[in-house]
């Protein structure tokens, strides 16, 4: 039931790419029509409208321009491509009716774009537990003149509701605290990181106790000339064989505690 968040990080403008034609030619054989639709959270509910119809094969990019007169600023936006109109107001998010398949999942491409460059990845978006937790450790931070650095968490909950929670940020070697953050659910988070001076060395280690989200590192370079977005994958992806979640589970309580 992916959703497909519309991003935002400084001095840019998000968009996503959908594409109306399976990933691999064994699981669909074919999609025919479907919706575009875009939901957000307006009173405690969530709202869903229906913007196009994309055909059978065919690619559109759906961009921040496109969805401003629909949704307040600062909304987290969240795009999607349906076999049939999810509902127009609903309590908890929508279940979707979507075509899926397993190797590769269906995605769509998640970008930013400044007004002289762009950077993209193929991603999607599922509502996270309540009770859920982050860990991620931070290699992509970049290093120069004018080069400028983010963060951005993006959570996404059933319930339309918006928690506040902490984020702490650590210096991994050292173990020393180096900034607290106070992040929402059902939002797209942009967090400076260049104010803690970490150094080329350091590895920074991220850290959400009571919120789960996808941790995204954005750079940018000469305003905006040059443009860098990537994000980890869960520790339990980086496990091949046995028990995945197991091993997932005791990586993310070593470093809780260690970091406490």
């Amino acid at each position: 039931m992916s959703y497909y968040p519309l991003l935002n990080a400084p001095g840019c403008k998000g968009w996503v790419g959908l594409y109306n034609f399976p990933p691999n030619n064994w699981e669909v054989k074919s999609c025919g029509s479907q919706f575009i639709n875009i939901t957000w959270i307006s009173n405690g509910i969530w709202k869903t409208k229906n913007i196009d119809v994309l055909p059978d094969g065919a690619y559109r990019e759906i961009t921040t321009a496109d969805i401003s007169q629909i949704i307040p600023r600062n909304t987290l936006a969240l795009i999607s491509l349906t076999r049939r109109v999810p509902p127009e107001e609903s309590v908890l998010l929508p279940q979707l009716e979507v075509r899926q398949t397993t190797i590769p999942a269906w995605r769509a491409t998640l970008g930013v774009t400044s007004e002289s460059a762009k950077t993209s990845y193929q991603g999607e978006l599922d509502p996270f537990p309540p009770q859920g937790t982050l860990l991620t450790f931070g290699p992509f931070l970049q290093y120069g003149l004018n080069v400028k650095n983010y963060i951005i968490l993006i959570n996404l909950e059933k319930s339309a509701i918006e928690r506040k929670v902490e984020l702490e940020i650590f210096d991994a070697d050292k173990c020393s605290l180096k900034g607290k953050f106070i992040v929402s659910s059902n939002a797209v988070n942009v967090i400076p990181l260049d104010d803690l001076k970490f150094n080329p060395s350091d590895l920074p280690v991220f850290i959400c106790r009571s919120m789960a989200a996808i941790p995204l590192y954005f750079s940018s370079a000469m305003n905006g000339s040059y443009l860098s977005l990537e994000h980890t994958h869960p520790p339990g992806s980086l496990v091949v064989h046995g028990r995945r979640w197991e091993a997932q589970k005791l990586l993310k309580n070593y470093w809780l505690k260690k970091l406490s």
